[in-house]
């Protein structure tokens, strides 16, 4: 069976269309947005690396007018006007960051003047970017008979991304506020405008002149719109699933169904449809085997400082849908971020009245790995290979029923973490760094069980083992052994335990202690159940 061709960096849907790559067909999915029918002005967030760079290229060349690159597209057989073209202004403000805002402002300069020069307008001299931006819409729409224009804006918040969480970025996100108000301003001169980002920021920041734009983030218009299904996937990558099955000696379902652990699992609204990371899938595919290929690219710093900030387990959040869905930049909500940024997917809902409630967690097992990596080397100060060695001491030690030996690597991991993040770490702080280091170590886990009479900090297995772990945190004397042996009393009396009797797995009580004086492991007591 021959094999489909793979781009996987290749943004620009000409190009695609060109070289015969696999082009997985949205234009079903656009017409709605494209022919005016729910609105013309449109906002949509997504993580990095989803797609949202072919989106506008493909919408660009759509109202182009370019019909021979969708030739046997689903768009094709919709009654779409062809002969009625636009100007597209396409400003790809990814293009436009920079350390100082003089900076970023050439940049955004140097972009309009490119836009300009390609569209055959010039681009008029003016005492800001904002009046320079506003004629060239005028200008360009003063060349249609209609008086409109297309407006393409892509990584809208590109140019402030590297300031969020600092005081600096208050020029940077005055600057886009007065930039993007044109936005507005000009909406009569727009025929159709989107605007995509990583992260929306709140309506008292950038987006208060924005109302205009419908968000499309967690709309049910959006949610297929980028990343793969399953259908899609195997409807497009037939060749390179039954090869990928090779390469894994397996089948294609088995192959299948290890994409799905790997790379699928983000949803976007409450029908729960997942969808795959198009580019880790189509890397792994490309590749014929499975890595993490989304964590190379690169993670942004100001996210891991806020990480040290105020440590969190991620996983199994739950977040109202106000403070989901935008933050302010000086001082970012951390679920939100991670939500936006994709570290975090849509896991369920609940709705109570007009209340809505998420629960966030990892969409899949790529995401949980390199987070767990990524966060355990934020927490500590150790070089790669001393933590290298201390998970894999701790896995050997679980599997062998060790319990000083895993207490002991523990110790080091915590003993290498830095004074400025343990001297502020509260008893469910010093959860949470526990559960990043030992999801970090590759140990399966679950925290925050909840059972009947209480809720247990982890559960660790093992081969043939189950660990049940309660966590103290004290000062001095109180965080020896007494403490350690207050937390086996309190798996007892709750009966924490109980749930894993019939597992006919071997299970362990572990009491931990930390002393807060030393910030690290004070006691500690393991007993058979």
């Amino acid at each position: 069976m021959e094999l489909e061709r793979i781009a996987t960096n290749t943004y620009d849907f000409e190009n695609v269309r060109r070289n015969r790559y696999v082009y997985v067909d949205k234009t079903g999915l656009m017409y709605p947005l494209v022919d005016g029918s729910i609105g013309n002005q449109f906002f949509l967030s997504r993580p990095r690396r989803f797609g949202k760079s072919l989106l506008i290229s493909t919408i660009q060349k759509l109202f182009e007018g370019r019909r021979d690159l969708f030739e046997g597209l689903a768009i094709d057989s919709l009654p779409w006007d062809w002969e009625e073209t636009y100007p597209v202004l396409r400003l790809d403000m990814s293009l436009c960051s920079g350390e100082l805002l003089g900076e970023v402002e050439a940049a955004v300069t140097s972009t309009l003047q490119r836009e300009s020069e390609r569209l055959g307008v010039p681009l008029r001299d003016a005492e800001n970017l904002s009046d320079r931006f506003a004629w060239l819409i005028e200008d360009l729409a003063d060349t249609t008979p209609s008086g409109q224009i297309v407006l393409l804006i892509d990584e809208y918040d590109k140019p402030l991304t590297r300031w969020v969480g600092t005081p600096e970025v208050a020029p940077f996100q005055a600057f886009l506020k007065s930039f993007y108000s044109i936005v507005k301003l000009t909406e009569s001169k727009q025929r159709f405008c989107l605007m995509t980002g990583v992260s929306k920021f709140s309506r008292v920041s950038i987006f208060s002149d924005l109302n205009n734009l419908t968000d499309l983030t967690m709309s049910p218009y959006a949610t297929e719109i980028l990343g793969y299904t399953h259908d899609e996937v195997r409807a497009n990558f037939p060749g390179r699933l039954a090869a990928l099955a090779d390469s894994l000696h397996t089948d294609v379902d088995g192959a299948f169904e290890e994409l799905v652990r790997m790379y699928d699992g983000y949803c976007f609204d409450e029908r729960m449809v997942p969808v795959f990371n198009p580019v880790s899938l189509g890397s792994a595919l490309r590749d014929l085997r499975l890595s993490s290929y989304w964590f190379e690219t690169g993670t942004p710093g100001w996210l891991m400082s806020y990480a040290k900030k105020a440590p969190i387990d991620p996983d199994g959040l739950e977040v109202g849908e106000a403070a989901l869905g935008t933050f302010e930049p000086a001082e970012p909500y951390m679920p939100a971020v991670l939500f936006q940024t994709g570290y975090l997917t849509v896991k369920g809902f609940e709705q109570v009245g007009r209340s809505r409630t998420y629960r966030l967690g990892f969409p899949n097992q790529e995401v949980e790995d390199g987070f767990s990596e990524w966060l355990a080397d934020a927490y500590t100060d150790a070089a790669q290979g001393h933590t290298s060695g201390w998970a894999l001491a701790c896995r050997r030690a679980l599997d062998a029923g060790d319990a000083a030996g895993f207490m002991g690597s523990l110790e080091s991991f915590f003993a290498s973490i830095g004074y400025d993040l343990t001297d502020r770490l509260t008893e469910q702080a010093y959860q949470c760094v526990a559960v990043a280091i030992l999801r970090f170590v590759g140990i399966y886990l679950d925290a925050e069980v909840t059972t009947s009479r209480g809720c247990i900090d982890l559960v660790m297995r093992a081969t043939g083992r189950v660990y049940v772990m309660e966590m103290k945190v004290a000062s001095g004397e109180r965080a020896g052994e007494a403490a350690a042996r207050d937390a086996i009393a309190q798996i007892r009396e709750r009966g924490y335990a109980d749930l894993y009797r019939a597992s006919g797995d071997e299970v362990a009580l572990l009491g931990v202690a930390f002393d807060c004086e030393t910030h690290n492991v004070g006691a500690w007591v393991c007993e058979p159940l």
